[in-house]
């Protein structure tokens, strides 16, 4: 690699890391306060919290990367070109796209990163994180009693507590009532205990501490008590339903999944065909887009030293986001829906994405050159004469003052 290459892959290289730092947490940061009511209000354990995080972000990094990259690149052309670096570059005799080739040569890999996430790790990853939520919301992570109130948690149990300590897991004020079939029920109290389930979630343990059992016959006809110091329950939970197989949406399938669909016989007459074809021709597109981000980024940061424009970054960024929403919002879901062709509504899209990023990159370039040449015209060169005395040029007339 030329020192030219290492070059401007290290000015591309920190814009680039700070953009995917930031946006990164940025993202992370609003869904972990979500994530954080969500789980206290389902009453599940703190810590999976950050599992699921864990399992967000290869989608995260999936949204990030793009922008990261259009951003690193941009700021790196337009901190060449504020500098005059670019100036000094171009009259060496590097040329636009000598310069392009090491961009390129990361874009390379950071596509085959994107293509990784978005065809294999992000389903898997997708597929994790409905399962926890649904997890944490049908009681496999541990049961949700709440305080102070009366839960029936299997068909011949009810239990209340007054209150419980989340951290050491232990309650005080217990009400227990269980019957069996014959119509027999024992009533538990105690002053505090401790509460856990069997790693299965099939059986609920409560070790009590001073406390009364109340056992009452069948029809009331006969009642015993006993007072106890310590006394260790277990009650048989209801069987907790399993979570659904994956593959039941397009973002758990991966990209291999989708072309063996697509590839078996008579796949139209399935009701996923529309929606699976328009997830593998996405999975196709999201990073094919790296290829055209350097051209829209090189366009929105080259600029004039003496007339810098401050607009060029943002209508650079405003175009890859609202691409990037098109392509999710309308082009995937009119295809999914059948509506319109995934060749028409996506590879329209990123044919109009190339079209105005090339057409931008033109202008920007034909700009630069000019403010260049209307820069020099000012300047005349000075002759040294043979006796010594320095006599200024006189400026060449243009065709129009002739």
């Amino acid at each position: 690699m030329a020192l030219l290459d290492r070059y401007i892959l290290r000015t591309i290289a920190t814009p680039l890391i700070l953009s995917l730092c930031v946006a990164g947490m940025l993202l992370l940061l609003e869904q972990m306060l979500r994530l954080f009511d969500f789980v206290l209000a389902e009453q599940g354990p703190v810590d999976v919290v950050w599992r699921m995080l864990a399992n967000l972000l290869p989608h995260y990094l999936s949204l990030a990367l793009p922008l990261g990259a259009f951003l690193g690149i941009m700021l790196a052309f337009r901190n060449l070109s504020l500098s005059s670096e670019l100036d000094a570059l171009s009259s060496s005799g590097a040329s636009f796209g000598r310069l392009m080739r090491p961009v390129y040569l990361l874009v390379a890999v950071l596509m085959a990163l994107d293509f990784l996430l978005v065809g294999y790790v992000q389903p898997y990853a997708g597929y994790q994180y409905r399962q926890l939520r649904f997890d944490v919301t049908s009681g496999a992570l541990g049961i949700k009693i709440p305080q102070g109130e009366f839960v029936e948690i299997s068909d011949d149990a009810v239990i209340r507590l007054g209150s419980v300590n989340a951290e050491t897991r232990r309650a005080e004020d217990i009400f227990l009532k269980t019957e069996d079939e014959d119509g027999a029920r024992t009533i538990i109290t105690a002053e505090n205990g401790s509460i856990s389930t069997s790693p299965d979630v099939s059986r609920l343990l409560m070790q009590l501490e001073r406390g009364r059992q109340l056992f009452i016959g069948p029809a009331g006809a006969k009642a015993e008590t006993l007072d106890f110091e310590s006394f260790d329950v277990e009650i048989d939970l209801p069987q907790i339903a399993s979570f659904r197989p994956r593959g039941d949406l397009k973002d758990e399938v991966t990209f291999t999944e989708l072309w063996n669909f697509m590839r078996s016989p008579a796949p139209r007459e399935d009701a996923r065909w529309n929606e699976y074809r328009a997830g593998f021709h996405w999975r196709l597109i999201h990073p094919l887009t790296f290829l055209v981000m350097p051209i829209l980024a090189v366009a929105m940061g080259v600029t004039g030293r003496r007339r810098a424009s401050s607009l060029k970054p943002i209508i650079g960024v405003a175009i890859l986001i609202v691409y990037h929403e098109l392509l999710e919002e309308w082009g995937q879901v009119v295809a999914a829906e059948g509506a319109l062709s995934p060749y028409v509504s996506m590879w329209g899209l990123i044919a109009l994405f190339l079209g105005v990023s090339i057409a931008l990159y033109s202008g920007s370039i034909d700009q630069a050159r000019t403010a260049k040449v209307i820069a020099r015209q000012g300047r005349h060169p000075i002759r040294v004469s043979a006796d010594g005395s320095l006599a200024k040029d006189e400026p060449t007339p243009s065709l129009r003052s002739a």
